[in-house]
């Protein structure tokens, strides 16, 4: 059991560090450094969710790509209403059941916190959310987009094939 701990500890501490690493050249745009920071936000979110499932003995997840498109696309419309919402949620669910033959869906949404790390501490001290994330899920998709001050918002789109 304690090397079960460890491996999840050093998959962590690896994607820490990978994270850190990033590192941005001078030629690069703001919008390509703001584009990497959000794929490592996502990355690290999903790495979280994984290592949290592995602690409490549930299987990891597996991203999936239109689950992560329909995220990307709810994330944008939150910032567009300057608010975070479950709007047209029936409609993200109904693809998924549609095309990718989901047996049951779930999301979270956020906004407003600075990390991976907040994001998923303001999950899982919510019950609604931590059952998601801990759900009967074989699949998730996440999207972590800035809006024009800076503030972060997130959706992760759950599902069961």
């Amino acid at each position: 059991m304690k090397t079960y701990y460890l491996r999840n500890w050093f998959v962590l501490l690896y994607f820490a560090v990978l994270s850190c690493t990033v590192s941005c050249s001078k030629n690069d745009s703001a919008e390509d450094i703001e584009k990497r920071e959000a794929l490592t936000i996502k990355e690290n979110i999903f790495q979280l969710v994984n290592a949290h499932r592995a602690v409490i003995g549930k299987e990891p997840l597996a991203t999936n790509y239109l689950a992560s498109q329909l995220a990307e696309e709810h994330t944008r419309y939150m910032i567009t209403q300057n608010d975070i919402s479950h709007d047209n949620f029936d409609d993200r669910a109904d693809r998924l059941f549609d095309e990718e033959n989901a047996k049951s869906v779930g999301e979270n949404v956020a906004a407003k916190q600075r990390s991976a790390k907040d994001v998923m501490e303001a999950w899982l001290n919510s019950t609604g959310h931590r059952e998601n994330i801990e759900g009967d899920f074989t699949h998730i998709g996440i999207s972590a987009v800035k809006n024009d001050v800076g503030q972060y918002y997130y959706t992760q789109l759950f599902l069961k094939q």
